[in-house]
């Protein structure tokens, strides 16, 4: 243990005992701490959140005669935020909040062809609901009362190390720690660092590294490895925090990734360094703030919902986020259910030839098309009929049922039109073991589904 520096003197005396009655006897440099931020319900702090990466996606091997090459990419997020507790747990750790986004916005460039592209979160969406991940999700969940985000907007708020997360990389409340004491961090906080939804291993640990009257700096090392949406990827994580002693308050983070990850279901393959930098400070309360929005328990479904835009601009609808987009040409997209890593649906939609306007569609006609296009693959046909349909369109349902190979499989098709002739056939493909647990989620998409006005 360093020594102090002596007090000679009656005047030091005097001062040495005035710090005793006053302050109580200081702790030195060496001494436990404890690195405690107790959080209330109002209280409001100012968030600054930003992501710099760099690397390539990996496609996949692609073939001897037709090689894929990687794709280089720069990855540039900024996020300006103010944050409202809306309810803590036992500890005084956030378990949601209020987000007032000020400024969100992410900025991809590469080398020739790639074109630069910037996404920016709408204003209109900026009022968001935060819940703090666990160990069954990765990271924050981001729900938005005032309509659904769409899959660019929430991988934007999605932010590594979400400021909810970050404050489980503080020690246990009842822990006191000194310069050179490591502790685990936990998965629930490595799912948000990482951005894995399944960790196979979490080896991060914090270590104090100094101590002064100000603050306390805190070293982070570690490995983490897991999967998303069935990509299975390690990462090497560094980094640091700053925990400010006199406001109590886990005050910046900075973390380095090095990844690598595999080509899954849904996403290609990467590697990529990215530095993430999180600074958060105490917000002023203003006297005409807006009033924190009423929050059921349990989130309502529709602000979790995603909304999607067909790449010609003839329609959008809704889904939940466990749909994913695969592909996407100008007549076809096609987009995967991701549960566990897996994919459970695929769901391919096709713009079908314009029709006169007012032109009724033939249902005998779509059903023998689909089984003409089945061949041999079909066995029965489960059910048939219209559906809900707005004022003037016309939608009709197949549901059959047959073997892709000797897998049975459960196929359901639409046939939606609009008022203008317009036409979009949708295809669900699950196997046949997979159909209680799916539910009625084709509906549901095809339900939301609303055509957009014809640009001039």
């Amino acid at each position: 243990m360093r020594s102090r520096r002596r007090l000679v003197g009656l005047s030091g005396v005097a001062l040495a005992i005035g710090m005793i009655w006053s302050f109580g006897v200081q702790a030195s440099e060496d001494d436990p701490v404890a690195l405690v931020e107790r959080l209330e319900a109002g209280n409001r702090i100012g968030v600054r959140a930003s992501l710099e990466a760099e690397g390539r996606y990996l496609p996949g091997e692609g073939t001897e005669d037709a090689p894929v090459a990687p794709i280089e990419l720069t990855v540039s997020t900024q996020i300006e935020a103010l944050d409202q507790v809306l309810a803590v747990d036992a500890e005084g750790l956030p378990t949601r909040l209020w987000r007032q986004v000020g400024q969100a916005s992410v900025a991809i460039g590469g080398p020739e062809p790639i074109r630069p592209q910037t996404i920016a979160l709408r204003p209109e969406v900026s009022s968001l609901i935060v819940e703090r991940g666990n160990d069954s999700n990765a990271g924050a969940v981001i729900a938005s009362p005032q309509g659904a985000l769409t899959r660019a907007e929430l991988d934007l708020l999605r932010i590594p190390a979400d400021p909810i997360d970050v404050l489980g990389l503080l020690p246990e409340a009842e822990a006191k720690v000194a310069p050179g004491d490591s502790w685990p961090v936990p998965e629930a906080v490595a799912r948000s660092i990482s951005g894995y939804d399944v960790l196979a291993s979490n080896t991060v640990e914090a270590t104090l590294r100094s101590v002064s009257e100000e603050s306390a700096e805190v070293d982070l090392a570690g490995s983490i490895t897991g999967a998303v949406l069935g990509g299975q990827g390690e990462m090497t994580i560094t980094g640091s925090f700053r925990f400010d002693r006199r406001a109590s308050r886990l005050a910046s983070v900075t973390i380095e990734r090095d990844e690598r990850r595999k080509p899954g279901p849904v996403e290609a393959g990467l590697e990529f360094r990215s530095t993430i930098r999180i600074e958060r400070s105490e917000a002023a309360v203003e006297a005409a703030e807006e009033a924190a929005p009423q929050v059921p328990d349990r989130l309502p479904d529709d602000w979790l919902l995603l909304s999607y835009t067909a790449p010609d601009g003839r329609y959008a609808l809704q889904h939940d986020r466990a749909w994913h987009v695969f592909s996407e040409e100008d007549r076809q997209v096609v987009l995967r259910r991701v549960e566990t890593g897996t994919v459970v649906v695929q769901a391919n939609l096709v713009a079908g030839p314009t029709v006169e306007p007012g032109a009724q569609p033939k249902a005998e006609r779509f059903r023998d098309d689909v089984r003409k296009a089945l061949g041999d693959r079909f066995d029965r046909m489960i059910d048939a009929g219209s559906v809900a349909a707005p004022d003037g369109e016309f939608r009709y349902r197949l549901a059959m049922a047959g073997r892709q190979g000797e897998e049975p499989i459960v196929w359901y098709y639409y046939l939606v039109s609009d008022t203008k002739g317009r036409q979009v056939v949708a295809i669900f493909t699950l196997r046949a073991s997979e159909v209680e647990r799916f539910g009625r989620l084709d509906q549901r998409m095809i339900g939301s589904l609303r055509w957009l006005p014809e640009v001039r």
